[in-house]
């Protein structure tokens, strides 16, 4: 048996077979056959085993427990499962995640129950069950233990909100306190609930750059990541080839999401770029406003730098705009001005703070 190939069925069954014959009673047996789902590939509760024995479910614990305490104990462990077991948990440092070592052995899903019971029942490994942190842990039990792992869990969840955006795992690692080996930590990472990766960047799994669910969220990590305004159906076009979730979407969704929130400015005709690159939401006429508020005054030249800065559109819809507009004034020597008495972003207000 070597890893990257199929498990053999029957050296699974033969090596539980081996484990249970160390059990006095069939009761003993069953217990642990239907607690880990070896049978049937159904785990049951401890009340439903209880209720079918006509035993209490802290005597089914009891049971178990004691099982399989006797198993570590006086079972042989000493075969090719152990030693593949071993070598593929050491590769990564002495932790792996139960579904990376599931994909290394190449098993099929049917399988997964008796790995996981053969795992439980050898003393050189702990094995540590799906939560609402993580998803299950396998690691060494001469290298690491429980509260150890959960330290290290935590540690990471904390220097990744302390980094507050998505970095490189490298660094995330540095953060932590005390010898720790990189594999290892990648393994308690990838199989955190907490925290996420897209693109070899790391973080925690509430932020949309790392882990985008909504539509929204797809749009916001596509301008992210694009650096730069995009129309909506580029935008929607992109959100089809994510890496992460890759789901089609209509350019209408797409639009209407835009629209709805207050991250994405409109700046051009269907353009769209993210408020926290210094772009505002507003009409061209708003924008110039908020340029001459106070007693400021520029050239025409001078306007239109600062609002192409702002907004996408024509040299001439910001030209017919000062011309036009009646707020704005322009003195004998070329300057633009706000209108005496008239209160910048005036007629913003007037609209509701809507862009038109």
């Amino acid at each position: 048996m070597t890893a990257k190939q199929s498990i053999d069925k029957k050296q699974l069954d033969a090596l539980i077979d081996e484990s249970l014959g160390l059990l006095k009673k069939d009761r003993d047996r069953e217990i642990l056959l239907r607690r880990y789902g070896v049978a049937t590939g159904r785990t049951q509760t401890l009340e439903e085993i209880g209720k079918d024995l006509g035993i209490t479910r802290e005597r089914v614990r009891q049971i178990e427990k004691a099982a399989i305490t006797k198993i570590r104990q006086q079972a042989n462990h000493d075969n090719d499962l152990n030693n593949i077991l071993v070598a593929l948990t050491d590769k990564t440092g002495g932790i792996i995640g139960f579904a990376s070592l599931i994909n290394e052995l190449d098993a099929s899903g049917k399988f997964k129950p008796h790995l996981s019971f053969l795992i439980k029942l050898n003393p050189k490994f702990t094995f540590m069950d799906k939560n609402e942190n993580h998803a299950e842990l396998v690691f060494l039990s001469e290298l690491y233990d429980e509260n150890g792992v959960k330290n290290l869990h935590e540690q990471l969840v904390t220097v990744a909100n302390d980094f507050g955006k998505p970095v490189r795992f490298d660094k995330l690692v540095k953060k932590i306190a005390g010898t720790k080996n990189s594999e290892a930590m990648q393994e308690i990472a990838k199989a955190s609930n907490d925290l996420s990766s897209l693109d070899n960047i790391w973080g925690l799994s509430i932020w949309p750059e790392v882990n985008p669910k909504s539509i929204r969220d797809k749009i916001y990590l596509v301008l992210k990541r694009g650096g730069r305004p995009m129309h909506f159906t580029e935008i929607s076009t992109h959100i089809t080839s994510l890496p992460a979730n890759p789901k089609k979407v209509t350019t209408q969704a797409v639009h209407n999401e835009l629209i709805k929130d207050g991250r994405f400015i409109l700046i051009g005709r269907g353009i769209y770029a993210l408020g926290e690159w210094g772009y505002q939401a507003g009409t061209v006429a708003d924008i110039i406003e908020e340029i001459l508020a106070g007693s400021a005054s520029f050239t025409k030249e001078d306007i239109i730098t600062q609002v192409l800065a702002r907004r996408q559109v024509k040299t001439t819809t910001i030209t017919l705009n000062l011309q036009e507009k009646p707020q704005f004034v322009r003195s004998s020597k070329g300057l633009y001005s706000l209108k005496p008495g008239y209160e910048a972003g005036a007629s913003k207000r007037r609209r509701g703070g809507r862009s038109k």
